[in-house]
Parts: C-alpha cells; structure tokens; sequence
C-alpha cells in the first residue's frame, strides 16, 4: 500500500517500527521504512526506492525503559499505600495505647492531689514507668508525624536555662537507676530561644536519656550552654561507650541502633535522635555527633539560632492564674470506664459539675437533663462516633450551644484538622494533661475562644 501511494502521490512516506519475522528467525524484527519516489528526467514517478533500517535493538531497549517505569511506578504506588497503611497502623496503635494509659496517669495525678502532692515508692515507680510508655508511643506517633510533613511548632521566647532544667527532671529517673552523675555548666543562662518549649524540651530529654543509656553505671555526663551574640550551643558529653566510624553516618537516622546485646539493655526504638535532627532543624538549628571511638565516649553539640527581638511570631503570654472550675457543668463522654471515672473525679476535684456517659445514646439523655456548657467527648465511640455525636448535642441544644472539646488517642496533623472542621475548640490527645485540660475549660468558661 505504501508503495502504491508514493507512486501515485509522488510524496515520501516513513513507515515507523515495521514489524516482522525473516525465514528462520524465532524473534521478531522491527525496521523503520523510507519510500522515496524515484523521478524520471520529466518529472514523473518512475519508481519508489524502498530502503530498511533495522531499529530491533533501539525499540528493545526503549521497551525495556517503558516496562522499568511502568514497573517502577507500580512499585511506588505500592510504597505510598504501604507507607499510608503504616501510618494509619501507627495513629491506631497509639490510639490503643493511649486508652489504657489515661486513666492510669489520671488516677495517679488524682491520688498525688489527694494525698498533699506526695506519693510513695510504689506510686513514684508506676508514675515513671507510664512516663516512659508515654514516651515511647509519642515518639512511634512522631515519626508518623514527621512523615506526613511538617510539625507545627507552638513558638515563644523559652530561656534556654528552662528547657535544660525541664529536660534534666525528664531524664532524672534514668540517671539516678543507673547512679550517674550528671554536671551543667550554663555559660549564660540568660540565652533565649524562639521555639515550642515542649519539642525543645523533648530533644534535650532525648540526647540526655540517650547519653545515660549508652553510659555505664557510675559513668558522668556533662551539659555546656553557650551563648553568643546570635546562637545558643549546647553539648551533651558522655564517657560512655562511644560511636564507632561506621555507625556515624546513620546516628540520626529512624530506627537506627549500634551494637545491641539480646537483653536490650539498652532498650529504646531507634528514634529518638532522629526526632532530635527533625526538630532542631525546624527551628533552625543544627545538631552534630562527635567520638573518638568506641569506648571513649560521645558529644551531641546542638547549636540554635537567638531569639530576635520580640515579634508578633513569638510573643511571650501572660501567665494563667491558677484554674478553678466554678462550678461550670460538664458532659464528659468515653467508652473507658476506667478513664472516665478517673477524669470526673478530677474535675469534680476541681470544682467542675460533671455529668458523664460511656455511649452516645446515654450522652444525649444525659444532655438533655444536665444542660452542659462544655462537653468533652472520645472521638472512637461504638455506634455513633464523636464527630456525629457533636452534631447530635448542636441539633439538641439551640438555644444554649455546647462548647466542645475532643479528647481522643488519634493525634495526627489530619485528625486535629477533622476535628476543627467538626467545631471541636480543642483536640486533646489521651494521656490529656490534666491541668491543660482544666485550664482549657477554664478559659473557655471565662468567654475565651481557645485555639484547637
């Protein structure tokens, strides 16, 4: 047909990857075809010049490329859904998690109240370890944050001398089971840092329970803070075991670990100086290792930007005055029994009228007696969730709105935001701190629109 038409139309056609088998050949060959019409000295078609160039080995090869990426897009679809799986095991995990360590936390804040603020042995081991579960589901939950983008930082001025002391209470426990003397030398305690005290708090809590892990019993630690005109370093020194050349590389890297024996003494996830690295450099700052080798100890040097004169983004807030319920009526809704027993009597204990319910069915009978102003509700109730929960006591209560706060184990960027757009005023993940929480009410009772 080719043929035909050039000698017709006397105009050249390319016939592209022409396929076919020569006698023989198993494998198919593929030609790319030029017809060129052959003119007499008249100007007519005379005839059609037919030439073949084989392309088999290009077309192979660029087939090759087109399955690779087929393939390769395949495999990162998969990625994404397996990374979008884990992240949603993560949010459940803590979820889970998290219910039984509320009440347990709650429980024991309500005891310390009772008691004058003191404690026994026992209740100071149960208040550690529950510490230390707490801090590990939030560091599982923080790589899941951090994955899925960005941490929003609650940024004010923090004193850098504040944050160290916060961190040496976190790490205390640690250093004092393991008898290890821990020395500061603050240069100029008078440092400012532009941050989220509680993320700047966590890295420093980290590098010390890192050090004191990776230090044997009796072993010194030692914090430096200096201040120049436009940066605060500060340097976490061990005269543990040490970093060796290999694992260098990867010390910031998740779930990375040196050497570890099969009774883990050790412990930890492997997370830890990886949030370090990732919050830190969200506020602006870096963080290097340093050894000598293994056996000659280590040094964490953090090194973070001074704070600039005040700004609108980082303004200091007034202190709150010491929160008091006043009486203000409460709907408190969780299907953890335990929990919500624990938070009534807190609340009570703090001058709150409490009604409480552990099904949404029974929440709305109870709303419709009680007349709640606030009403704190779980998000994973059965049968009716607390987003449709919430709508229900809107629906209920036209004439006096209820002021609504989520309390519940899902604390990831999405679920905050599917809770602002559900008109919850706050979103507070279990183990809620029981004085933000009451604070939170009390400001709210007092006509202020807290921020979710």
């Amino acid at each position: 047909a080719a043929l035909q038409r050039v000698f017709a139309d006397g105009v050249p056609i390319v016939h592209e990857e022409y396929r076919t088998n020569r006698p023989g050949d198993t494998d198919e060959r593929v030609y790319t075809l030029h017809f060129e019409p052959l003119r007499a000295s008249s100007g007519n078609v005379d005839g059609v010049i037919l030439s073949a160039v084989e392309v088999t080995g290009y077309v192979r090869a660029r087939e090759a490329v087109e399955k690779s990426r087929t393939e390769r897009e395949a495999l990162l679809a998969d990625l994404r859904n397996a990374n979008g799986a884990k992240d949603r095991f993560l949010a459940m995990l803590g979820h889970e998690l998290r219910n039984p360590l509320a009440p347990i936390s709650t429980a024991l804040a309500l005891v310390r109240k009772q008691n004058g603020g003191k404690t026994d042995k026992q209740h100071e081991i149960i208040e550690r370890q529950v510490a230390h579960l707490s801090r590990l589901v939030e560091d599982l939950l923080d790589v899941s944050r951090i994955t899925r983008g960005p941490i929003e930082l609650a940024r004010e001025p923090v004193p850098i001398a504040t944050v160290l002391a916060r961190a040496v209470e976190a790490a205390n426990p640690v250093l004092e089971q393991r008898s290890q003397t821990l020395s500061l030398d603050l240069a100029d305690d008078g440092g400012i840092v532009c941050g989220d005290a509680f993320r700047l708090t966590q890295v420093f809590g980290n590098l010390l329970n890192n050090a004191a892990k990776f230090t044997q019993t009796g072993g010194r630690i030692h914090v430096k803070a200096v201040t120049s005109a436009t940066e605060i370093v500060v340097s976490v020194t061990d005269n543990g075991v040490g970093i060796s050349r290999d694992l260098m590389p990867r010390m910031f890297s998740f779930f990375e670990q040196g050497e570890t024996t099969i009774d883990r003494s050790n412990g930890g996830l492997g997370v830890g100086l990886a949030l370090v690295k990732n919050f830190v450099e969200l506020h602006g700052g870096t963080v290097v290792a340093s050894s000598d080798g293994p056996g000659r100890g280590a040094t964490f040097t953090v090194t973070l930007p001074l704070a600039p004169a005040p700004t609108t983004d980082c303004v200091e807030q007034p202190a709150m005055p010491h929160p008091v319920g006043n009486g203000a009526r409460v709907l408190l809704v969780d299907d953890n029994k335990d929990g919500l027993m624990a938070m009534e009597a807190y609340l009570v204990e703090m001058g709150f009228h409490v009604a409480t319910a552990t099904d949404p069915a029974t929440a709305l009978e109870a709303a419709a007696a009680f007349s709640p102003a606030f009403a704190i509700l779980d998000i994973g109730l059965p049968g009716m969730d607390g987003y449709q929960l919430a709508r229900a006591l809107r629906a209920q209560h036209t004439v006096a709105p209820v002021r609504m706060f989520a309390l519940t184990g899902y604390g990831l960027t999405d679920d905050r935001r599917r809770s602002n757009e559900a008109g919850f005023e706050r979103h507070f993940v279990k183990p809620v701190a029981l004085a933000e929480l009451v604070e939170a009410l009390t400001r709210a009772s007092r006509g202020e629109r807290p921020s979710v």
